[in-house]
């Protein structure tokens, strides 16, 4: 156990500051971890200082075991994440550019590897008697790329918006999953060094019945445990839990049909990226533990396992490299330009595939576990991988500045750097029902804001969790249960698009129970306590637990209100940013008119002007609205809504916006502002609260949750 641990403790060391001068020249973290797990291994540590390595590293097949047992894991949960990372949806959408530059791209390295493995000399294999297991295990090697390998590479030179971006993702999704299904394939068909028709064909059958399953009961299976586990559980990460126990069932059940446990792993990796209650935050702090620990432990294990002065003259190993790279180029070249690409874009598309990676060395670690190949085998394949992955970042960044850009592309681009808070196609909204005519009219709002959205509004009602005498006591009163029922079954009607999905739960404080529901939603939109004000113990209770956005309705109706004019107020406050930006996406999603009064201490005239130099009157200084609004908000970069714009004055005696709002005939006020209450009630400074009190129409008051703002202000993407 000391060995293990200052074995695992020096590889995480060293992967690590590799994989950071990697980093810091341009090269994927994966060629700085296997440099490190080389220069451990035999090639430098164990040539150059036998002894040393002989103490850290002994020759003992039980210790070495344990740290197997380490990579092994890593190997299993790198592949969950390449599953995970895999789009199977892309598929449908297909180009034909990608489908024979995929295909082209593994049938010529597959020829090629295959032909090389028959002229090899006997020295480099097991066994003369398995030559045709290996030419078909060199083969199937030599075409796989490296799907996250590739997907780093292209998020590092922000290529994953780009045309061609799509199209190299599109052909690794095909690349990876028929290369990892021939594999599996070989692997299991591997038995004492032949292949066996009979063995073949079972594995066929109970491979092509694991896909079966993972189809037509594993997806179902979590699809109904997501959502139960990460709303009911009350332990944290459950469904974090829920996602190892799937991968490591599923590599148990590939590894006793006969096929390497990392065909499971990616196959329930692929499975799980379907799932829609799959947070991301969950896929995060996987990604965050394999990449830092077990990834670098695995890789550091492969390269103590390499050993280059057994390559001698490394003839064969130019060769092996020569061979890959001729047959991606022009395998995938070829198949762009017949697909109806230009030269630069199927040169792009082929430099980027002719990565390997860490699917290179998870191959030939299978075939040096299985005992077909060489020691010599398999540092040669090692370094054909560590070759390819340093080429690909090098071509790509000269391809690329050839490709032009189309308009579609631009506008795409700019719509994904400009989503602001709320992501209109992934906007996960919750509205709480319970809050009497409040609750009616915010429910229009959260319909619209998640229209175009991929996940349903989730409507939630918490009963509040009584002793027994007060249950009897109100067994007595007035019962409202079924009037709740039926603001729920007003509220279902409402959805346009997707069915909502209900969520009841009961428990003894309200608010709290609305925000443990609402974890990993993007908005809660609640209704007021009836009043004047906004408030109410519940609404105080979500706005102070919150784990994102609140929106509280005050203004009473019957839930088919038609937002058709709305007003914000603009401040230049986070909160007035965050109003601007809900309004907008109702807005795009209803067709509804927007206007924003923005506040200003100047004339309104002058409103309108900035003072750029510092020195000149502000009026010397005008600037385009264009860019008036993109100073309020990046969301206008890219949205097609352009709103009117009128400038008031502040005026400390009346309200501004209130009379704004009188005149303009709006039909909804939304108000960005943060809570400011010393005390338990709900404040927002005194202009907000004299607008709320006098405003004769609905307002929504948008609370921010400055928390997950600066997250979001952090996050690259």
């Amino acid at each position: 156990m000391f060995l293990l641990l200052v074995q695992l403790a020096l590889l995480v060391l060293v992967a690590r500051l590799a994989a950071e001068i990697a980093k810091r020249l341009g090269l994927p973290a994966v060629v700085g971890e296997l440099s490190g797990g080389i220069a451990l291994g035999p090639t430098l540590f164990g040539h150059y200082f036998p002894n040393a390595f002989a103490v850290v590293f002994p020759p003992n097949v039980e210790q070495f075991h344990l740290l197997d047992a380490f990579s092994s894991i890593g190997m299993t949960l790198l592949l969950l994440l390449t599953g995970l990372e895999t789009d199977i949806r892309l598929l449908r959408n297909l180009g034909r550019a990608a489908f024979i530059a995929s295909i082209m791209g593994m049938v010529l390295p597959f020829g090629l590897g295959f032909g090389l493995g028959y002229i090899v000399p006997g020295s480099y294999l097991t066994e003369p008697s398995s030559r045709t297991l290996f030419a078909l295990f060199l083969a199937t090697a030599m075409s796989i790329s490296a799907m996250p390998v590739i997907a780093k590479i292209l998020v590092d030179l922000d290529l994953t918006k780009r045309n061609i971006g799509l199209v190299i993702l599109s052909a690794g999704v095909v690349d990876d999953t028929v290369g990892w299904l021939i594999l599996s394939l070989i692997a299991g068909a591997a038995s004492h060094g032949v292949v066996h028709v009979v063995g073949l064909g079972l594995t066929v059958l109970y491979l092509g019945l694991f896909l079966l399953g993972a189809v037509f009961v594993l997806y179902p299976v979590l699809r109904t445990l997501f959502p139960l586990v990460t709303d009911r559980f009350k332990t944290s990460d459950s469904d974090l839990v829920l996602v190892i126990v799937a991968t490591f069932l599923g590599g148990a059940l590939t590894e006793k049909i006969g096929v390497h446990p990392v065909f499971g792993a990616f196959v329930t990796g692929i499975v799980l990226h379907q799932v829609p209650r799959l947070r991301r935050e969950t896929v995060e702090r996987l990604e965050s533990f394999t990449f830092a620990v077990l990834a670098p432990i695995f890789f550091g294990v492969v390269g103590l396992r390499v050993n280059l002065w057994l390559l001698s003259s490394g003839h064969m190993l130019a060769i092996v490299i020569l061979v890959a790279c001729v047959g991606k180029l022009i395998g995938c070249s070829l198949g762009a330009y017949w697909g109806g690409l230009r030269f630069w874009e199927a040169a792009s598309i082929a430099v980027a595939m002719n990565a390997r990676g860490a699917m290179e060395i998870v191959a030939a670690t299978i075939g040096l576990s299985l005992g077909i190949l060489t020691p010599q085998m398999f540092s040669i394949i090692v370094m054909m991988a560590v070759v390819t992955s340093f080429l690909a970042p090098v071509g790509l960044r000269l391809t690329m500045p050839r490709v032009r850009m189309t308009e579609d592309e631009a506008r795409r681009i700019l719509a994904s750097e400009s989503t602001g808070a709320f992501d209109p196609s992934h906007l996960r909204v919750v509205l709480a029902a319970g809050g009497g005519a409040n609750a009616l009219a915010a429910a229009p709002l959260a319909f619209g804001l998640a229209q175009k959205s991929d996940t349903p509004v989730k409507i939630v009602h918490v009963e509040a969790q009584h002793s027994w005498w007060h249950r009897l006591f109100l067994s007595f009163a007035r019962r409202t249960p079924a009037r709740v029922s039926e603001q729920i079954e007003v509220m279902r009607t409402m959805s346009d698009g997707q069915s909502p999905s209900i969520a009841r739960a009961r428990g003894p404080s309200i608010g709290k129970s609305i925000c443990d529901e609402a974890r990993g939603a993007d908005l809660i939109v609640i209704g007021s306590a009836e009043g004047p004000s906004v408030g109410g113990p519940v609404v105080e209770q979500v706005v102070a637990e919150a784990p994102c956005h609140v929106a509280i309705m005050k203004g009473g109706g019957d839930g088919h209100q038609a937002y058709r004019r709305m007003l914000v107020p603009v401040d230049g406050s986070i909160g007035s940013r965050l109003a601007v930006e809900l309004a907008l996406r109702f807005a795009e999603n209803s067709g509804a008119e927007l206007m924003l009064a923005i506040m200003t201490e100047r004339r309104p005239q002058a409103a309108a002007y900035v003072d750029v130099s510092g020195t000149h009157p502000a009026a010397e200084s005008p600037i385009s609205a264009e860019e008036e609004l993109a100073r309020i908000s990046i969301v206008f970069r890219a949205s097609p809504v352009k709103p009117n714009v009128m400038h008031l004055a502040f005026d400390p005696r009346t309200s501004p916006v209130a009379q704004a709002v009188e005149k303009g005939n709006f039909d909804l006020v939304v108000l960005g502002t943060e809570n400011r209450a010393v005390q338990h009630r709900l404040f927002f400074g005194y202009e907000n609260e004299r607008l709320i009190r006098a405003a004769r129409v609905p307002v929504v008051v948008v609370v921010p949750n400055v928390g997950r703002l600066a997250a979001s202000a952090r996050s690259p993407h």
